[in-house]
């Protein structure tokens, strides 16, 4: 593939949060925020990848190194950007979305399975769709003995305290920053029933072996 097939934003390092999972944040382009793809070890040295992120020369080395990429998720209609550049460099990936999102997903990439049909081999990681938001998103959950990654994506947001016109106003104006939350966003556009949300997200949190969310 070409430079211009595949263009590369700064990123960070891979960081390995438990045995066979791992995050890479990166930046987007003309936005504040940034992007966050998670990498879990399937069975039979297969690779799930979460929020696809286009990495350097050597970054696309060390995920090969880790194992074959076998299924990729498309978190949502607006997390879109490498999806296809992924498909196109990994024919055999399967793509999977929450069925909510399918439509806007797909104006880019089409998928093979959406969060409610999805066989990700091994019990240790499931996608399901959230209750309360339309189906608009699910959440990856990665299990590792007495260790579990519960990964979201716009519907919780961890956002640090960020200078500029939009740390100031999105993020202090409106308490949308300095703490795990549901952003202004997420109300507005994904929550649209706040009762079964709560519920599910109070079922996740029965986990007793929740160590951290993405």
């Amino acid at each position: 593939m070409t430079a211009a097939d595949w263009p590369v934003h700064p990123h960070d390092d891979p960081v390995e949060l438990a045995p066979g999972v791992w995050r890479v944040e990166g930046d987007l382009p003309n936005m504040p925020l940034r992007r966050s793809m998670v990498v879990a070890a399937l069975p039979d040295g297969e690779l799930l990848i979460h929020n696809a992120v286009a990495l350097g020369d050597a970054g696309m080395a060390w995920l090969e190194g880790l194992g074959r990429p076998a299924w990729l998720i498309v978190p949502n209609g607006w997390h879109r950007m490498d999806c296809a550049r992924f498909k196109a460099r990994y024919p055999d990936l399967k793509v999977v979305g929450p069925p909510g999102s399918r439509k806007k997903i797909e104006e880019k990439q089409a998928l093979d399975h959406t969060s409610d049909d999805a066989p990700i081999p091994g019990a240790e990681v499931t996608y399901t769709t959230l209750d309360g938001v339309k189906d608009t998103e699910a959440v990856l959950a990665i299990k590792r003995p007495g260790d579990t990654t519960l990964v979201f994506n716009d519907l919780l947001f961890n956002l640090p305290q960020m200078s500029g016109l939009f740390g100031f106003v999105y993020g202090r104006l409106m308490g949308n920053a300095g703490a795990p939350k549901i952003t202004t966003i997420g109300k507005l556009f994904m929550v649209k029933d706040k009762a079964a949300l709560r519920a599910h997200l109070g079922r996740l949190a029965e986990d007793p072996n929740l160590k951290r969310l993405v």
